[in-house]
């Protein structure tokens, strides 16, 4: 079985196509597991008051980034399982705790097992599994996707209607991201944080988005859809398994200085620093436990030693003696701050409310003054944890999309106004560990849409375009624009197009997203294409997803359900 691995061997990113094998742990290679399985605690999460959003939101997304960070040390063979696990529940232990106080300090209460949630698990892939017995070398470990993720479409049962659901359709004109719109945030499950996706996404509306949008930002905006229609669409993008390394919409250095309010750039508000690249305190400067002043009070960015996309100190200074303080700012070594505020300080460099995160304890991995790993970084990698690129294992040429985005009734007999700002993401990117709860993955190609896949790619014949299909949920509330764990606000209709008790009928979202997969891939490859992924998840089929924000002008929503409850296609 071919396996391709991505290995970052430097700050720039270069990678190394080649076979990473699974050796040197001591442990038995046929009882290695493929990824790293962790309780999906924004899950978990109901109501968060609105004074712990911002917080929680932003260590939700320290979560990922720590695993994302035991992946890569365990992948690159940096560490044994048993090491990396043992680092990351340590962590995630005190994230949890963390975002626990966040909840309860806002007036809120915590789940009752949330901390419970902090251990993860190795996880053997039944897939890599049925491959290796098949003649696989021992002990290899897979990136993903493997040979079994994909199966020829014309070998597939028919499964699905193709019958449209009653009512009228609207559809909304957006282009297909012909501006090359690309970054790798996830401004509605990581507010804030940027490359809190880990993964490249595709845009296509809403001109403003990325982790630092607002309602108000969006609502200002420009847009490439037709009608004035402000609403953001974005989904992982789809590469082609070229072995080409394409870094668009990957975080570098240009990136954190525009969101961090570079040159021309408007400053960020307090709170909106990034967990990667921008407030990863890698041993730089970051006040281990110092009482910070408020933003407008910090000394000149020039003296301050914080990470906002200024020049590092090379790697092996990180963590030992710093210049003096009245030039850091914030000097690592000196005394922590009190018990009650070390726990609030698991965030790895974003920054706190005042009134919580003042006292910011210790920094990830870096309580005794370790240098802190980086995801495939080798020896002397300047990269930090993950950019959504090569970093965080998306390797490939990024294929061009062909969308048509369009709302149907849903099956019900009429349907009311999304309220405008409704969030909503539909699948589940952890789908692969979490399990198919959430799961919402359809593809398939062209002239055989009624043979929809979840769990795999479509290997379509010639002339046939590759098709992922998303329907969103079409219920909701009456109420809130998003929820803690960004679902609770809504959920599917039945088969009759009948919404669960409490909730109400709204235009039904469903993007139509068409790709030519280069030809000579599918002759010739075992995996010749795959969608980007957080690295643990493997880029398996069943992890797509997509996000919507409605940002329609209120007239223009109107007009959309009138079409469609009055059976027009507009």
């Amino acid at each position: 079985m071919a396996i391709v691995a991505a290995l970052v061997v430097g700050g720039g990113g270069a990678a190394a196509v080649g076979v990473t094998a699974f050796a040197g742990s001591g442990e038995d290679p046929a009882a290695a597991a493929s990824t790293i399985d962790c309780p999906d605690v924004s899950l978990a999460l109901g109501q968060v008051p609105e004074g712990a959003k911002e917080p929680v939101g932003q260590k939700l997304a320290t979560l990922d980034q720590q695993v994302a960070q035991a992946y890569g040390q365990w992948n690159s063979q940096e560490q044994s399982s048993e090491e990396a696990l043992g680092q990351l529940n340590q962590q995630r232990s005190e994230t949890i705790r963390s975002m626990g106080q966040d909840i309860q300090n806002a007036g809120g209460e915590a789940p009752g097992d949330m901390e419970s949630m902090a251990q993860c698990q190795m996880m053997q892939d039944q897939a890599t599994q049925e491959g290796q017995e098949g003649g696989g070398e021992d002990g290899q470990q897979v990136q993903g996707p493997v040979a079994e993720d994909f199966v020829n479409i014309e070998d597939v049962e028919p499964n699905a209607s193709e019958e449209e659901a009653p009512g009228g359709t609207f559809t909304t004109e957006c282009g297909n991201n012909e501006e090359e719109h690309f970054n790798s945030d996830n401004v509605i499950a990581a507010p804030g944080v940027l490359n809190g996706a880990h993964h490249v996404h595709d845009y296509v509306g809403n001109e403003d988005t990325n982790q630092a949008s607002s309602d108000e930002s969006l609502a200002a905006a420009g847009t490439t859809c037709a009608k004035g229609d402000q609403s953001t669409h974005y989904w992982p993008v789809i590469r082609s398994l070229d072995g080409n390394e394409d870094q668009r919409g990957a975080v570098d250095e240009a990136d954190v200085q525009q969101q961090q309010g570079g040159e021309g750039q408007e400053e960020q508000p307090q709170g909106q620093r990034n967990g990667d690249d921008a407030g990863q305190d890698q041993g730089q400067g970051q006040d281990q436990g110092q009482e910070q002043p408020p933003a407008e009070e910090q000394p000149p960015a020039e003296n301050q030693g914080q990470d906002q996309g200024q020049e590092q100190p090379p790697a092996e200074n990180q963590g030992q003696e710093q210049p003096p303080a009245e030039n850091q700012g914030q000097d690592q070594g000196q005394e922590q701050p009190p018990e009650e505020g070390q726990d609030q300080g698991q965030d790895q460099g974003q920054e706190q409310p005042p009134e919580e995160g003042q006292d910011q304890g210790q920094d990830q991995g870096q309580g005794e003054g370790e240098e802190e790993e980086q995801v495939g970084g080798g020896e002397g990698a300047e990269a930090q944890v993950g950019d959504g690129g090569a970093n965080d294992l998306n390797v490939g040429s990024i294929l061009q999309p062909n969308a048509t985005l369009k709302f149907t009734s849903g099956g019900a007999e009429q349907v009311a106004e999304m309220p405008r700002f409704l969030r909503i993401i539909t699948g589940d990117a952890k789908a692969f560990t979490n399990g198919d709860e959430n799961a919402n993955a359809s593809w398939s190609c062209e002239g055989f849409e009624d043979r929809q896949l979840e769990e795999q790619y479509p290997i379509c014949p010639e002339g046939s375009a590759t098709i992922r299909t998303f329907n969103f949920q079409n219920c909701w509330d009456g109420q809130n624009t998003d929820s803690g764990n960004h679902r609770d606000h809504m959920a599917f209709s039945d088969d009759q197009g009948n919404c669960p008790e409490g909730f109400q009928n709204v235009p039904q979202l469903q993007q139509t997203i068409k790709y030519d997969i280069p030809q000579e891939n599918l002759l010739n490859a075992d995996t010749p294409f795959a969608v980007d992924s957080f690295p643990e998840q493997l880029h398996k089929p069943i992890t797509d997803h997509s996000d919507f924000i409605n940002v329609m002008p209120e007239e223009l929503m109107t007009e959309a359900v009138n079409c469609i409850n009055e059976d027009q296609d507009c």
